[in-house]
Parts: structure tokens; C-alpha cells; sequence
């Protein structure tokens, strides 16, 4: 922030070090360049003047300036205006009119039957509804270029404005003629208002600055003020004047100063990364802000081909943007434009009033896959162009271990792969493997490869392979189309690769496979189990029918001998009367 002080001892400077010529302003319309030292006071200026590399113009007193007629500040050259007033003779000043502006008039004049007429800047339409209330009289739906009305100029009065007429309306000029026949004309700029906003078409003439300008107590009317290198105004007075465009990279310093009238909105226009020192001053007010910070554009650069984005707050208004990024291969295309409009580029401003206000905008970037979503949220960047990056996991498969340096060719074979995620959000990536170059027969596209920040853990995959020979095999991560472009930022694109494994087909027997010796072995062992449960049931069921006969036999042969016993006993002879003879006994 420069002091007044300083800002006197840099004007200073160059006076006392460099010889002074005198000199007044060309009139001719010619261009005049200045090299070395040189004072002009006062005079009419007509043309262009050039101030070179170390040359320096000093300019006091009061001028009138040709229309657009150009002061030129060469890089390394200087401006002092010390005390100066230059006021372009086509000057034009309107005040832009609204409901309920007030307009205040007090000539002190003796005289009730006044003539005035108001001046406008358009043929207003009847569409307009303007009204204006004049010392209390109401006077509706005017239309024209003028409006011719009758005052009293004894006593202070106001003009009231009453009109909802969308586009702008000004008023450039107010003349009154009274009874002394003297014809009184106040430019807009000269009127004692409220609630409306002063402004210049056009400008007058031009005061381009690659150098140096250092304005010191004095007064520029109707120009055209650009900054493309340290510009100071203390004490001054800009009239008509703005806005005062300020290059990025520069410094403008206004101090204790009064700017009046704006030919757009703004009185300052900081551009992009300008500095500005805004202090004691006195802005044009109401709806022209005192001044700006403006973006030449508002470009966000992003590490992502293909995202949504959604920006809230932006800009003068608190625009809410929502929009894609659908980049090609070329990074260079990845950026979004979240400043495609004037008013979502101012990102700073000090309003009429003179309150402060910044942009507090936000901006969200969403990465969508089916690996899951990726984000960045972050302030909105306040400067022409800028970085967002969005965060991804850091991926890594460490190693892959088969169980055994031997397979089966066409046989299932077992590995476990270890997989690392040192980043800082979960992921659930998909993984693939391959053999000599093309995908393998594997379970990886199955797996469970979801693994959360700063997670390491192992996976196991099954793999066939129908070939002899030794082989390696190789898994690295299959990447979705939108995470295609910035693959490089997840993981390494290699993979890893497992030790070899020496794939043979195992010998057959030439009479029968191994597999049909073993059903026949099978089959005969059902079988002897079978015969030898049988050979059991029939044993138990001829021991039963054995003890069964031996049983009866026994039976047979008790009869037998109770048969025998009872025929013994009946062989006993008899005769006639019945009286034994003779007995037969069994020996």
C-alpha cells in the first residue's frame, strides 16, 4: 500500500534528476513525443502525445481535450498530473434514472413561472409509464425526448421519479429558462440526486499507461483510463472517467479520491490477479459499485477425463452451476468453465455503499464408477485458471503365491494374491490375470477385491491352465472407462507376476486308468461285503434249521424208546385163561 508521502518522493524524483523543459500542449493534432523532462501548464490539447522510455510530463493547470485525443505512457516512462484539470470537450454525463430517484433544485431564483426542461437519453415509450412528480404535481405517462414543465425557482423542489419501465432510462441535462431572460443548464453530472447512478456514454479521450501515472490533487473528465502499469490517484477527482481497467499483474492505488460517473457498473476493474489500494475514496454509489475483481476466465483443470460437476455460490449472484467434464485422451481438455458469463467472473467487489463483499462459492467433482465414487470438494478457486484434484485410492498387487511349483495340466491349481490400498478412500476394484499375454482361466474376475484405506490382505483365486509347460501367471487391475485416463494415478500399470508354475499331464496305465482300477476295487469290495453278509444270514439260518431238526430227532427217538418200552412190555404169552407162558425181554 503506497502512502502519499511516497507516492510524492516517486513524482518527485524524476523532476529533480532530469532538466525541465517548458512547454504547452500541441494544438495542431499531431503526435508529439516526449523523451526527456517536460512541464506543461494549462492550454487546449489537440492530438496524440507519447511519453517514451525515461521520459517524464508534468502537466499543472486546467485543459480542455479534443475529442480522442491519446496520452500514451511508454514503458519506463512517466505522467505526473500535479495539480491538473483535463476535461474532454465532449463530454456527456446521464443519470440513470429509477423509482423513486430524487432530483433536488434550488436556484434561490425570483421567479414562479420558470421554464424547465428535462432532457432524456431515449424517445421514451409510452410503455414506459414514466411519471415524475414536480414539486408536488403529478405529471403521468410521459413520453418523448423532453419533458417541458412550469416552476417556481423561488423555492427549493425535487423531481420524483415513478416508472417501471424495464430498460434504462436517463436524463442527460436540465435547463431553465426564467423571467430574465438567462438560460441555466446543469449537466447531469451536477445534480444533487438520491437513489440514482451517474453515467457516461462515451469517453472523451484516452490516457493508455504501459509506465507510470501519478495523479496528485488533480481532476480528469471524460476519459478513458487504462492501467497496464502503476497507476496512483491521491486526492483527485475522476468524473466520467470509468471504469478504470487495472491489467492483471498490476497495482492501482486510490487514495482519499472521489470518482463520479461510470460508463458501465463499476467505477475500478481489477483484472485477474491486479492489486488494488482502495482508501478514504468516494465511489459513484448506488448501483455502481466502487469497484470490481473480474476473471478473464474461469477455467478449473481437473485429474479427470470424464466427471460431473456441481459449483454453487458463484460469482456476483451466487450462480449455482451444474455441468460435465468429458475429456479426450488429451489431459488439455480436461477443465471446466465455470465463468461463461460476466457475473460468475467477478469473484471480489466493494459495492455503492462501500461494503466489502468476496464470493463464497463451492465446487464438487465426482468421479462415477463401478469401483465406487470419487470426489473432490473444494472452494471455488478464484483465479483465471486453476487446479482441483480429485482423490483416488493408491493401488497395489504386491505378489502372487501358487501354492505349488507343480500342476496337473486342466486341473485346479491354487493361489493367493495379496492386494494394498495405501490411499485414503475404499475401493472395489476388478482385477484380472493373464498368461503369455492373454487372460488366463481364473476366479480373479470373481473375487473379493475390495480393500479400504491403507487395508492390505490376501485373496485367493483358483486357476486352470490345459497346457504342458512352465508358465507365470500375471494380475493387474481392469479399469472402467472412466478410470481409463488417470490409471496411472491408482496404481502401476505392470501388475505383478508369480514365480513359474511347471504345468504336466499325469500317465495313464496302458490296460486301464488309474480311476477304473479304483472302481473295480471298489465295486469288488461292495461285493465281498455283500457275499459275506449273505454267507453270515444263510450260516444263521442253518444253524437255526440244524438245532431245529436236532431237536426233532431228539423227540423221534424219546418216542421211539416209549414205543419200544411200551412193545416190550406188551410181549408178554398167555394161554387160554390167560396166564403167562413165556416172556421176551430186550437183552
Amino acid at each position: 500500500m503506497r502512502t502519499a508521502g511516497l507516492l510524492t518522493i516517486l513524482m518527485m524524483i524524476p523532476i529533480l534528476f532530469a532538466s525541465t523543459t517548458l512547454a504547452a500542449p500541441p494544438t495542431s493534432g499531431t503526435t508529439t513525443v516526449v523523451s526527456d523532462s517536460q512541464t506543461w501548464n494549462g492550454g487546449n490539447f489537440n492530438g496524440d502525445v507519447v511519453i517514451a522510455n525515461g521520459g517524464v510530463l508534468t502537466w499543472t493547470g486546467e485543459s480542455q481535450i479534443t475529442t480522442d485525443s491519446t496520452i500514451t505512457v511508454e514503458e519506463g516512462g512517466t505522467l505526473n498530473l500535479n495539480n491538473a484539470k483535463l476535461k474532454g470537450q465532449s463530454s456527456v454525463s446521464t443519470l440513470l434514472i429509477f423509482d423513486n430517484t430524487n432530483i433536488f433544485i434550488d436556484e434561490s431564483i425570483a421567479d414562479s413561472t420558470a421554464t424547465m426542461t428535462i432532457y432524456f437519453d431515449i424517445n421514451v415509450p409510452q410503455q414506459a409509464y414514466l411519471n415524475l412528480t414536480i414539486d408536488g404535481v403529478t405529471t403521468n405517462e410521459i413520453t418523448g425526448t423532453s419533458f417541458e414543465t412550469t416552476v417556481d425557482l423561488n423555492d427549493e423542489f425535487s423531481i420524483v421519479v415513478d416508472h417501471y419501465y424495464p430498460l434504462q432510462i436517463g436524463i442527460t441535462s436540465i435547463e431553465m429558462f426564467h423571467s430574465n431572460a438567462e438560460l441555466i443548464s446543469i449537466p447531469a453530472e451536477e445534480f444533487t440526486q438520491s437513489g440514482g447512478s451517474l453515467t457516461w456514454n462515451q469517453p472523451s479521450f484516452h490516457i493508455l499507461n504501459h509506465g507510470t501515472v501519478l495523479s496528485e490533487g488533480s481532476t480528469l473528465t471524460g476519459a478513458n483510463i487504462s492501467c497496464e502499469h502503476l497507476c496512483h490517484f491521491n486526492e483527485s477527482s475522476l468524473i466520467g472517467s470509468g471504469p478504470i481497467h487495472v491489467a492483471d499483474q498490476t497495482h492501482i492505488g486510490v487514495n482519499n479520491s472521489m470518482i463520479l460517473g461510470s460508463r458501465t457498473d463499476e467505477d475500478i476493474i481489477v483484472h485477474d490477479q491486479a492489486t488494488i489500494a482502495y482508501e478514504g475514496t468516494t465511489g459513484t454509489g448506488g448501483y455502481t459499485d466502487a469497484w470490481i475483481r473480474l476473471l478473464s476466465k474461469r477455467e478449473i483443470r481437473v485429474n479427470a477425463q470424464i466427471a460431473t460437476v456441481v459449483a454453487s455460490g458463484i460469482g456476483y449472484n451466487g450462480n449455482t452451476i451444474n455441468t460435465i467434464i468429458n475429456g479426450e485422451t488429451d489431459q488439455s481438455t480436461w477443465f471446466v468453465d465455470i465463468g461463461t458469463s460476466e457475473n460468475k467472473r467477478i469473484v471480489e467487489w466493494v459495492d455503492g455503499t462501500g461494503t466489502y463483499n468476496q464470493e463464497s462459492g463451492t465446487i464438487k467433482i465426482t468421479v462415477e464408477s463401478n469401483w465406487g465414487n470419487f470426489m473432490a470438494d473444494a472452494p471455488a478457486p478464484k483465479t483465471a485458471t486453476s487446479f482441483v484434484n480429485v482423490t483416488y485410492p493408491s493401488l497395489s498387487i504386491d505378489k502372487i503365491e501358487p501354492v505349488s511349483v507343480t500342476a496337473d495340466t486342466g486341473k485346479t491349481h491354487y493361489l493367493q494374491v495379496t492386494i494394498s490400498n495405501t490411499g485414503t478412500i475404499a475401493v472395489d476394484p476388478n482385477v484380472r490375470c493373464y498368461t503369455n499375454g492373454e487372460e488366463a482361466d481364473t476366479t480373479a474376475n470373481t473375487g473379493n477385491w475390495e480393500v479400504g484405506p491403507g487395508e492390505s490382505k490376501e485373496v485367493p483365486i483358483t486357476w486352470w491352465h490345459y497346457t504342458d509347460e512352465a508358465v507365470s501367471l500375471t494380475c493387474k487391475f481392469l479399469y472402467p472407462d472412466v478410470l481409463d485416463g488417470v490409471s496411472n494415478l491408482i496404481s502401476d500399470e505392470a501388475g505383478e507376476t508369480s514365480s513359474e508354475v511347471s504345468w504336466t499331464t499325469a500317465e495313464e496305465v496302458e490296460e486301464l486308468p488309474v480311476l477304473l482300477y479304483g472302481i473295480i476295487v471298489g465295486i469288488m469290495i461292495i461285493l465281498g461285503i455283500v457275499v459275506a453278509m449273505s454267507s453270515r444270514r444263510l450260516q444263521k439260518k442253518e444253524y437255526v434249521e440244524l438245532e431245529e431238526e436236532t431237536e426233532e430227532e431228539e423227540t423221534d427217538e424219546d418216542e421211539v424208546e416209549e414205543s419200544d418200552e411200551e412193545e416190550t412190555e406188551d410181549l408178554t404169552w398167555t394161554d387160554a385163561d390167560g396166564n403167562p407162558i413165556v416172556s421176551v425181554k430186550d437183552e
